[in-house]
């Protein structure tokens, strides 16, 4: 069962970043360097103080997520838009390194929050790459990747429901982790410098429809067990 604050920590998250996605989608072409500084400071601050509350970094695979947080911290704050080759590059590094810290965690063991650290994560990599693809001109629909996120955690704390476990669908995530993989994929191929941008929109559409469709699918499930487990 999650951890009751970190459940309030992603609520909040929900809260805070839903609608700042909502006004980037609104105005696309305000998202200059000093807008990526302020959302990257924004993702470091509230990262930072879910790495504390977690005491993370104390294992090889937590410093592995860590590191993968940075490098896309900076990658919003720093790259050019659109992004050249350079940015990209540390951004797929990034993306890659998650294959590292579930490698290494199964190796040598991970932290008592690694799943989540993880989890929170990836969703902090969508974010970040998404702000990058619309910082450089792609579609604004890119923004629904993190946003769907922020508004299925708001729809299960209004459903009472966790949104938390990176588990949710009885201790299983092949199907979270695959569709997350499409997602950072389709928005590296939509910031990748020699990509066309109608290519990347396209793969970043698709995207938003898998993700939809597994958000539904968690949702479903966690609504159908709730409803059997009765009132709490």
């Amino acid at each position: 069962m999650p951890r009751r604050w970190l459940e309030s920590w992603v609520r909040l998250q929900a809260a805070i970043w839903l609608p700042v996605l909502v006004l980037a989608a609104l105005r696309p072409g305000q998202l200059p360097s000093e807008a990526r500084w302020a959302i990257a400071g924004g993702m470091a601050a509230s990262y930072g103080v879910l790495v504390v509350r977690m005491k993370a970094g104390r294992t090889v695979a937590d410093l592995v997520t860590l590191a993968r947080a940075v490098a896309i911290l900076a990658v919003v704050a720093v790259a050019a838009v659109p992004a050249t080759w350079p940015a990209f590059f540390v951004a797929v590094a990034a993306v890659a390194a998650d294959l590292v810290d579930g490698a290494v965690a199964r190796r040598w063991g991970g932290g008592p929050f690694g799943a989540e650290l993880d989890m929170e994560t990836d969703q902090f990599t969508v974010f970040g790459l998404a702000v990058l693809v619309v910082a450089g001109g792609g579609g604004v629909h890119a923004l629904v990747l993190p946003a769907m996120k922020y508004a299925f955690v708001l729809a299960a704390w209004w459903l009472a429901i966790p949104a938390s476990d990176p588990k949710p669908v009885a201790g299983d995530n092949r199907r979270g982790r695959i569709v997350c993989a499409s997602v950072v994929v389709a928005l590296l191929a939509a910031l990748c410098p020699e990509c066309p941008a109608a290519m990347g929109n396209l793969a970043v559409a698709v995207a938003v429809g898998l993700l939809a469709w597994s958000f539904a699918g968690d949702a479903r499930w966690l609504w159908r067990h709730r409803r059997a487990q009765g009132p709490a």
